[in-house]
């Protein structure tokens, strides 16, 4: 836990305001287990080692993302909730195993390179690299580095090395899950003029939006973003607060909000939405997925998306 006091910051006790470099554990940086908190005057996000997921980002104690009160499970194909991490790649795209949806990526155990924590500026870096296990799943070296950054936004990147011989290609996005008063309620910008389509129809995106997207009704939509920079928000009345969503490196936005009768159950297990969890949430996603939009990278290669979301009052 970081202690403010004055200009200085205690990090893992020792006061400095700089970074302080850990070898595969969590020491004084965790909650109870594994889980990251960063602090700042500001603002807190909590980030769970497995998966590199951010399971709470709180902006003036308000919490940002929706999280399930469903427990989680590991043999789970997933689990809703916070800001899941997609890769290697994003769905099923790349023609990869049904049952494994968005990747490893989300059920593998990230290490905690290094850590900061100051008022006004906290940060933190996990690493992700191949190993015997991950080749079973996908034959390529690589490494990951996940980096969150929090003031009184939360920066998240990803940024993927290539260190094999060979070239390999991926997707991959963010999978936020924000949370709504009520969903009915709230709109997204951005999308007026994109091209589209409907995932659960089809995958050729030919379709034109117009206006704002009212999450008043059901969606799995794919939109293509006209640029390599994307800016996005989150509009909700019922707890009067606008949600800014910004990104680069991405070449499209996934909107996913299912209605009342998709998944939910009376009582849910692992991987399952609860009655009534879709009025509370949709996942506004930044992403590259499906044929053509993949990243290749030949050997040292890398590339790096970028995502910040930040929150403002109504007015």
């Amino acid at each position: 836990m970081a202690l403010f006091g004055g200009s200085r910051c205690l990090v893992a006790g020792v006061v400095v305001c700089g970074t302080v470099v850990f070898s595969g554990f969590c020491g004084t940086a965790c909650d109870g287990g594994p889980f990251v908190t960063l602090e700042t005057a500001k603002a807190s996000a909590r980030i769970a080692l497995d998966g590199a997921r951010v399971v709470s980002f709180k902006v003036g104690g308000d919490e940002v993302v929706w999280t399930t009160r469903v427990p989680a499970d590991p043999a789970a194909k997933w689990s809703h909730g916070g800001i899941p991490v997609c890769w290697p790649w994003f769905g099923t795209s790349g023609g990869h195993d049904e049952n494994s949806i968005h990747g490893f990526a989300k059920s593998s155990r990230f290490e905690l390179v290094s850590l900061s924590q100051c008022p006004e500026r906290s940060h933190a870096i996990l690493r992700l690299r191949s190993d015997a296990h991950t080749r079973k799943i996908w034959p390529h070296d690589f490494e990951v580095e996940y980096e969150a950054t929090l003031s009184d936004t939360l920066r998240l990147s990803l940024r993927t090395v290539n260190t094999g011989s060979g070239t390999f290609s991926y997707t991959a996005g963010f999978h936020p899950y924000f949370r709504l008063g009520d969903r009915t309620k709230a709109r997204v910008t951005g999308t007026d003029g994109l091209v589209f389509c409907d995932a659960r129809v089809t995958n050729v995106l030919d379709g034109v939006w117009r206006g704002d997207l009212r999450l008043d009704a059901s969606y799995d939509n794919v939109f293509d973003e006209k640029g390599a920079s994307t800016s996005h928000t989150v509009v909700d009345p019922s707890l009067g607060r606008t949600i800014y969503a910004t990104a680069s490196g991405v070449t499209r936005l996934v909107v996913w909000a299912p209605d009342g009768d998709e998944f939910a159950v009376e009582n849910p297990g692992p991987g399952m939405l609860g009655p009534g969890d879709w009025r509370h949430f949709a996942c506004v996603e930044p992403a590259f997925l499906w044929d053509g939009r993949e990243i290749v990278l030949g050997p040292g290669e890398r590339h790096q998306f970028v995502y910040e979301i930040s929150v403002s009052a109504q007015k």
